[in-house]
């Protein structure tokens, strides 16, 4: 085995495993190993791209998710709570949305059918070692249909999001179907909580929530717009511990379902036909997966990721190519979305949770905005700068876009 970055020696013993379940001899076999995004590795877990190679059977590229070695990293980001939930999914949700689908008659060649994840070769956890691993598809591979990561500083055009509802529908089909025919799985997804507003209340993360909304309220003057100052320093009280249960599944009853729950530009990529038109699209990184309202997907990605556009004059349009989605898979799987979800609930939810996007907003505009660390902690003495300018466009805007929608208190 030949190796360009460090990868632990459990990681390779359960690439020996798939290896052999994918009919590589061990004694023909190599295996080298390179960094799996571009940098490589985060707070959370390490991605490496693992290659077997063969003199007598195809190259295959598979990527390996693991957390960091150190303990004390794995504890301050709450790493292993993070894995479990990511491995729950792919070693029991959809692979019961699999089933369910194939025992509906639904397969990968329908158009009803909900597969837009990566392939899981192999799942392994041992919390009390700090051990875990997903062996997943490489969605780069030059052995597969080529996809996308699209330009997290670009906001989505409507081509791309329309197929992104579409699968995000079949998906909460499939949430729906589960609670029918699977009722004692689907319990086990009403206890997905909001890791992400755990993951953002660390002792690390903390200090970012009121150096945030500090940022955003600068975006108003003071005395011409004093409420939408206040409002944003308001914001940071307690802010994760509010949205968590601001956002928490039972306010969504009867209609709550499995959320992907960190749907934005950087957790999927797309693929296009011979002629450059978006054709389909990969969810991936499912290590905030929660139960919780079906809006909220799609809502934040719509005001995070989008084209202005999209949520001023194109939301219902977008809004329908979900739905619809959602309802011709459900029906296949004996549901009925009239009664399961009626339309006219994904606009009450709307306003009811919409105000997730300016929480999030607080933290994802920044980046968009590429504002250096020195701007967002002093932004009076940055007036000047192009990028604050730019960022103060965006939050005025997503401000004004979800004035309308509940407070989270």
């Amino acid at each position: 085995m030949t190796s360009t970055v460090n990868v632990p020696a459990y990681v390779q013993e359960r690439l020996l495993i798939v290896a052999k379940e994918e009919g590589f001899a061990p004694e023909q076999l190599s295996i080298q190993y390179e960094p799996g995004s571009k940098s490589g590795h985060g707070y959370i877990g390490l991605i490496v791209r693992a290659r077997f190679i063969s003199s007598v059977q195809p190259t295959l590229t598979v990527i390996c998710k693991f957390p960091p070695e150190d303990r004390q990293q794995r504890e301050r980001f709450n790493a292993m709570l993070l894995f479990e939930r990511e491995l729950f999914i792919y070693q029991h949700v959809l692979p019961a949305f699999e089933e369910l689908q194939l025992q509906h008659g639904i397969d990968r060649r329908d158009e009803t059918y909900f597969g837009n994840y990566p392939k899981c070769y192999h799942a392994y956890c041992d919390s009390d070692r700090g051990e875990a691993l997903l062996i997943l598809e490489d969605l780069l591979a030059p052995q597969r249909p080529p996809m996308k990561l699209l330009d997290q500083y670009v906001p989505v055009d409507y081509d791309h999001v329309r197929v992104l509802m579409a699968a995000l529908g079949r998906f909460n089909a499939c949430s729906f179907a589960l609670k029918h025919h699977r009722p004692e799985m689907f319990e086990k997804l009403c206890q997905l909580n909001d890791l992400l507003s755990v993951v953002l209340d660390t002792e690390q993360t903390r200090p970012l929530t009121p150096r945030n909304c500090q940022l955003a309220a600068s975006a108003f003057d003071v005395d011409k717009e004093p409420r939408h100052h206040r409002d944003l320093l308001d914001l940071s009280h307690s802010m994760w511990p509010r949205t968590g249960a601001h956002v928490r599944g039972a306010r969504a009853e009867p209609y709550a379902a499995l959320n992907h729950g960190d749907c934005w530009t950087n957790n999927v990529m797309f693929s296009y036909d011979a002629n450059g038109h978006v054709k389909d699209v990969c969810l991936f990184d499912w290590q905030m997966a929660r139960y919780g309202s079906p809006v909220l997907d799609y809502t934040l990605f719509i005001f995070l990721c989008g084209e202005l556009e999209l949520r001023r004059s194109k939301f219902d349009s977008l809004v329908t190519a979900f739905y619809d989605a959602f309802s011709a898979t459900l029906q296949r799987m004996g549901g009925s979305a009239e009664s399961d979800l009626p339309r006219e609930e994904l606009e009450r939810q709307l306003k009811q949770f919409g105000r997730l996007a300016l929480v999030m907003g607080t933290y994802a505009i920044p980046n968009v905005a590429q504002l250096p660390q020195a701007v967002c902690e002093n932004p009076t003495i940055h007036k000047a700068d192009k990028r604050l300018q730019h960022y103060y466009t965006l939050m005025r805007e997503l401000v004004q876009d979800t004035n309308g929608f509940d407070a989270i208190v």
